[in-house]
């Protein structure tokens, strides 16, 4: 059968590859498209209409409208075959997702490699679909529980179905080593799908592949980029509850990869604090280990406990430290709002924040998401709004509500933009990090490091400084909203004007060390006799593994496809280059659909360029929210039950539509972006989206000729940027962009 597999892809789909694998052993013909922006939608739907069958992969619910419109696209462009869905998301939400509207025959429930395959073999063959296990089907719901895999061996290597990203020139693979997690973390819809497993299917909640079989994936991954390589382990947890485990691992991997005359490389996890212990990380940067994210969420005692953390504050302390000592470069995340959260408790984080200010940091509202058990506790207690495709919720605390609100508008560029500062400053240590591990060059590496650190001291501390003084416009707040939202837009304006700053900073910094990495010698890899027979017996045998040996022994990509985003128009990169991520991060902090779980409130659409806050007085008869924003991004179809299904839902990360109560400031922030051309005389700007009456103001380093919605900039310098502070009636918003990203 002809299978077109659709999921997002920013750091190489690994799900959608060992799916994709499974299905080729099977016999049928498989093409893998990365759906990474809501402009490829058109391209994407009638690319996918001739196949058999069309799965979408959807783990995060952030963008779960996208994908469902993709589903309806489909069907309308002519798509005739079956359409099913996989992921957290559809899983978790498998009612929902299969209702008529959108198209969808069935849901591939928990892990999918195969049940998958299964699913195809009944569609060949005429069987029903209700003896396939592991699916959920429009009229029967759920069929046969299918138990996960426990060995994890037995799984095909993903198919690599595009060429690596390159991140200081050097290769970044992502691998997985290992499924499941053994917290109970109460917002966490990873560990929400593996106990839903368990309790249908039967399953151990922790399952790892053996060393060896890493390693081999590793060594012929290596061979087939040419050289080093960075590995990023997607696993829920790359470290084991007990550190003498983890040691006794990742020392068994790097002993395999020896065999098989693997070289350098670099190894990059995520782990819970309390499995990280200062021995332990000693020995990891011994073994390759550049970079942890580690999972702090909330350094509050309270908050932890509210959220079922079940981490104690000092652990969160002594894993930052052990990374800070053992130089790998550890960055985290705080989930600073949570529904029960109080500003003693927002204060705590805060000054945590300060202590560690070496560590880059982001932070955001933890979001309900389908099944979790805060979304079904938040069900119970009647505060939970929106509907499966994006809810929301009232933080108790009525002081904490009105901060977050603040937040999400005042820090919304520097927290969540794609190019924002804190997503670009993640990724400061962590180049100087590879730089360390790959290049033989120590004194410049440790010039390198000490600015890298300077620069990202300065961030967190600006980012700290920007809390307190949130912080301080709730403890001030008298009830009048006029002079909250003033306060607000003016600390918004101020971000932003930090921002351009800060970004100048940081492309100073990029551009030294992407120099460096370009101008060192870059180390490379002999392939002994033993690797060399695995590569022969992977491209001989009739596995899923023989495209791998194609790509292997030709040291270049395999079957590398993309379709660009175009608004419609049919323009397709068949086998690009390597990526290089140049000085974005997108590796874990607060991506929006990266593999986190965790996700936030209102950060500006994906179109926004970067964005921030706002000020003057509100119109007196400016509008609220209009029901779907322009800057959704979607074409939506002129169908009422489509429209009426997406209204009111989220837009990227963040249930916007759904109206906040009015008794708080901003509770309508207003959707808006900026759309920018060069003329002859500078930059023509103007601002897009909204409702129709707002008042403005500009802010730009140049000069800003005219006023209302469209103004003409002349930029002080190639580093400057403008901003806009809008304001309507009940909300702010401020959105930026910078000259470099002006086409």
């Amino acid at each position: 059968m002809r299978v077109c597999l659709l999921g997002a892809d920013h750091e190489e789909n690994l799900g959608l590859g060992m799916v994709a694998a499974a299905a080729e052993a099977a016999g049928h013909d498989v093409e893998v498209l990365p759906f990474n922006d809501p402009r490829q939608m058109e391209t994407l739907a009638r690319r996918a209409a001739d196949a058999d069958v069309v799965g979408l992969s959807i783990q995060f619910q952030h963008r779960a409208r996208e994908f469902l419109i993709l589903a309806r696209r489909l069907r309308q462009v002519g798509f005739s075959g079956h359409l099913t869905c996989g992921g957290q998301f559809p899983t978790m939400a498998w009612r929902d997702v299969l209702e008529g509207r959108w198209g969808v025959d069935s849901v591939v429930l928990h892990e999918g490699e195969r049940s998958f395959v299964e699913l195809l073999a009944a569609l060949s063959g005429g069987r029903p679909l209700s003896s396939v296990a592991g699916l959920a089907l429009p009229q029967s719901g759920r069929t046969a529980p299918r138990r996960l895999e426990d060995d994890l061996d037995r799984l095909p290597f993903a198919r690599r179905y595009r060429s690596h990203s390159r991140h200081v020139g050097i290769p970044f693979i992502p691998v997985m080593g290992s499924r499941g997690c053994w917290g109970r973390c109460s917002y966490c819809s990873i560990t929400t799908l593996y106990r839903d497993a368990r309790q249908h299917g039967g399953a151990r909640l922790m399952r790892h592949r053996s060393p060896h079989n890493i390693a081999e994936e590793m060594a012929l991954l290596s061979h087939g980029a040419g050289g080093p390589a960075v590995f990023c382990f997607h696993d829920d947890n790359f470290l084991m509850p007990r550190p003498a485990d983890s040691l006794r691992r990742i020392q068994a991997i790097r002993q395999c990869l020896d065999e098989f005359g693997v070289g350098p490389v670099g190894l990059v996890g995520k782990c819970r604090p309390d499995s990280l212990t200062p021995e332990l990380a000693r020995q990891l940067r011994a073994l390759g280990v550049v970079r942890l994210y580690v999972g702090v969420e909330n350094v509050s005692q309270a908050g932890s406990d509210h959220l079922n953390r079940r981490v104690q504050v000092a652990q969160v302390d002594r894993a930052l430290e052990a990374c800070r000592e053992a130089g790998i470069f550890g960055c985290y995340n705080l989930l600073l709002f949570e529904p029960d959260a109080t500003l003693q408790d927002v204060a705590q984080n805060v000054r945590f924040i300060r202590e560690h200010a070496s560590h880059p940091v982001n932070f955001c509202r933890v979001e309900p998401y389908c099944g979790t058990p805060l979304q079904r506790r938040l069900a119970r207690e009647q505060n939970l709004s929106g509907n499966f495709l994006g809810y929301d919720y009232r933080i108790h605390d009525d002081q904490v509500e009105l901060l977050f609100r603040i937040c999400a508008a005042a820090f919304r560029p520097r927290n969540f933009a794609e190019n924002g500062v804190h997503n670009r400053y993640m990724g400061l240590g962590y180049y100087v990090s590879l730089l360390d591990r790959f290049y033989d060059e120590p004194a410049q590496v440790a010039a390198l490091a000490r600015e890298a650190e300077a620069l990202t001291r300065r961030i967190t501390l600006e980012t700290a400084g920007f809390l307190d003084e949130a912080m301080r416009i709730v403890e001030r707040a008298d009830g009048d909203p006029d002079r909250i939202e003033r306060e607000a837009s003016h600390l918004g304006l101020r971000i932003a004007e930090a921002d351009r700053v800060q970004h100048a900073r940081l492309d100073e910094v990029y551009a030294v060390l992407n120099g460096f990495a370009a101008s060192a010698p870059r180390p490379e890899i002999r392939a002994n006799p033993r690797l060399l027979r695995l590569v022969r017996r992977v491209a001989q045998g009739a596995s899923v593994g023989a495209w791998l040996a194609s790509c292997v022994i030709g040291g270049q990509g395999c079957d590398s496809r993309s379709v660009a985003p175009d608004s419609g128009t049919d323009i397709m990169v068949l086998d690009p280059p390597p990526v290089d991520m140049g000085d974005t991060m997108i590796l874990d902090p607060l991506p929006e659909d990266m593999g986190q779980d965790i996700l936030i409130v209102d950060p500006l659409p994906a179109d926004m360029g970067q964005d921030n806050m706002i000020i003057d007085p509100p119109p007196i008869d400016a509008t609220v929210v209009d029901m779907l924003p322009p800057d959704a991004g979607v074409q939506l179809m002129p169908d009422t039950d489509l429209v009426d299904a997406v209204a009111g839902q989220w837009r990227d990360t963040a249930p916007v539509r759904v109206r906040r109560s009015s008794d708080l400031p901003l509770w309508a922030p207003p959707g808006v972006r900026l759309r920018a051309s060069r003329v002859e005389q500078g930059v023509e700007v103007a601002l897009e989206g909204g409702p129709a009456a707002v008042s403005l103001r500009w802010q730009s380093d140049g000069r800003i000729e005219g006023e209302g919605r469209r103004v003409l900039w002349i930029p002080g310098s190639a580093m400057d940027q403008i901003s806009v502070g809008v304001r309507s009636r009940g909300g702010i918003a401020v959105v930026s962009m910078r000259l470099k990203d002006v086409v």
